[in-house]
C-alpha cells in the first residue's frame, strides 16, 4: 500500500526515501500524470494523412489555421463584393472599370509572388521539423540518461546505497527537465503542474524549479550534481576507505564523462528550441511578401470584373483563400509551441511516451539489474517433440 509505505519516509534525522520505481510506477501517480497529459494531448489530436476526405474537405477552422489570416481574407473578399456589385448594377460606367490591359503585368507578379510563397512555406516547414527533431531528441536523451545512470549505479549492487539515491534523484530531475522544457517553451509562467510530476518531484522541488529563471537548466543542473554525487564521492567497491581501486576509478571517470556529455546534449537541444522560438524569419521578407500579396488580391476584382462579371466574387474568394492560406500555414508552423493549436508540437503526447519509457526502464532495472537471462534453453527438436506429445494427448482426451 503506497500510503502506508509513504508514512515510513521519515525516521528521526535521517530521510529514508522510497525508491523512484515505487513512486513513479505507483498506480495512482501514473493515472494522475497520464490523465493530465492526456487532456493536453486531446487538444492537439492527430489526423489520418491517408484520408483525402478528412483533409481536402476539412471544415475545421483550427486545422486550417484560419485565425492566422482571417482578417486579410475578409478584407479582400469584402472589397471584391462591393466593387463587383457596383460594377454589375451599372452604378459605375464600364470605361471607369476597364483595367484589362494589366493582365500581362498580373501574370508576371503572380510568378514572382508564387516563388516567395513557396520559399516562405518551405522555411516554416523546416523550422517546424527542426523543433520536432529537437524535442524528440530531448525525450530520447532523457531515456538514455536514465538507463545509463541506473546501469552503473544499481547494476552490480542492487541494494539501497548512496549511489542508488543519486540515481533516483538524477532520473527524477531528468523527467522534470522534459516537463520544464515544455512549460518554458510554451511560456507557462507557473511552470509544470503538480499532476504532471506526481510521484517524481515533491511540491517543494517542483516549485523551486518553477521559480528559477530558467527551469529546464535548473533541472539539468540538478542532474549534473547527481552525477557528481554518484561518481565523485567515495568508491562503492570493497577497497579500504580512503583508497580507490584504479580500475574502479577509470570506470567511474568514463561513466561520469558519458553522463555529462548527455547533459550537454540535452542543454544543446533546449537551446536550439529557444533559438527557434525567439528568432522569426527576417521581417523584411514578411513585409515584402504580404504587401504584394495583398496588392495582388485587392486588385483582382478591378482587373477581371469586366471579363468575369458576377463570377469575380467566387473566383477572388478561391484565389485569396488559397494564397492567404499558404501564408497562414507558414505563420502557424513557424513557432509551433502553443498548447491550443492543433498544428503545433504535441508535446504532452511526447512526454507521455517518454514517461512510459522511463517507467519501463525503472521496472526492468528493479527486476533484472544485471541483464541476466533466466530459464532453460531448449533444442528445436525437443520443442517439436513436445508439441507432438501435446497434440497426441489432446486428441486422445
Amino acid at each position: 500500500d503506497y500510503t502506508r509505505l509513504h508514512a515510513t519516509m521519515l525516521d528521526g534525522a535521517d530521510k529514508l526515501r522510497m525508491r523512484l520505481h515505487a513512486t513513479m510506477l505507483d498506480g495512482a501517480n501514473t493515472r494522475a500524470r497520464n490523465e493530465y497529459l492526456r487532456k493536453g494531448a486531446e487538444r492537439q489530436p492527430d489526423y489520418d494523412s491517408s484520408s483525402w476526405a478528412r483533409t481536402a474537405l476539412s471544415l475545421s477552422v483550427k486545422r486550417r489555421a484560419l485565425a492566422s489570416y482571417a482578417y486579410p481574407l475578409a478584407f479582400v473578399n469584402l472589397t471584391c463584393i462591393v466593387w463587383t456589385v457596383l460594377h454589375e448594377t451599372a452604378t459605375l460606367s464600364r470605361s471607369t472599370t476597364e483595367m484589362q490591359s494589366l493582365d500581362g503585368a498580373y501574370s508576371l507578379t503572380f510568378s514572382a509572388m508564387g516563388f516567395l510563397l513557396v520559399f516562405r512555406l518551405s522555411r516554416a516547414a523546416v523550422r517546424w521539423w527542426d523543433c520536432r527533431a529537437s524535442f524528440g531528441a530531448i525525450t530520447a536523451g532523457v531515456r538514455d540518461f536514465v538507463d545509463v545512470f541506473l546501469i552503473y549505479t544499481d547494476g552490480s549492487r542492487g541494494q539501497e546505497t548512496a549511489r542508488s539515491g543519486a540515481a533516483d534523484d538524477a532520473c527524477a530531475w531528468a523527467c522534470a527537465f522534459v516537463v520544464a522544457s515544455k512549460a518554458f517553451l510554451r511560456g507557462e509562467k507557473d511552470g509544470p503542474a503538480r499532476d504532471e510530476l506526481m510521484g517524481i518531484l515533491s511540491d517543494e522541488d517542483r516549485l523551486a524549479m518553477s521559480r528559477a529563471s530558467h527551469p529546464p537548466l535548473y533541472a539539468l543542473s540538478m542532474c549534473r550534481r547527481c552525477v557528481r554525487r554518484a561518481f565523485c564521492g567515495t568508491s562503492s567497491s570493497s577497497v579500504e576507505a580512503g583508497r580507490r581501486d584504479a580500475a574502479t576509478a577509470v570506470e567511474e571517470a568514463s561513466v561520469r564523462s558519458e553522463l555529462n556529455k548527455q547533459c550537454e546534449f540535452l542543454a544543446l537541444q533546449v537551446g536550439a528550441l529557444e533559438r527557434l522560438r525567439s528568432t522569426k524569419i527576417p521581417e523584411v521578407y514578411v513585409i515584402h511578401l504580404r504587401t504584394f500579396l495583398l496588392l495582388y488580391l485587392m486588385s483582382m476584382p478591378f482587373v477581371f470584373v469586366n471579363r468575369w462579371g458576377w463570377g469575380t466574387i467566387p473566383a477572388v474568394g478561391a484565389v485569396s483563400f488559397a494564397l492567404l492560406g499558404i501564408e497562414g500555414a507558414a505563420t502557424e508552423c513557424e513557432i509551433p509551441f502553443k498548447p491550443d493549436h492543433i498544428n503545433h508540437l504535441k508535446m504532452d503526447a511526447y512526454i507521455m511516451g517518454c514517461f512510459a519509457n522511463v517507467s519501463s526502464i525503472l521496472e526492468w532495472n528493479s527486476d533484472r539489474a544485471n541483464g541476466e537471462r533466466r530459464g532453460d534453453l531448449l533444442r528445436a527438436d525437443v520443442v517439436e517433440e513436445t508439441k507432438i506429445d501435446v497434440k497426441n494427448s489432446e486428441s486422445s482426451s
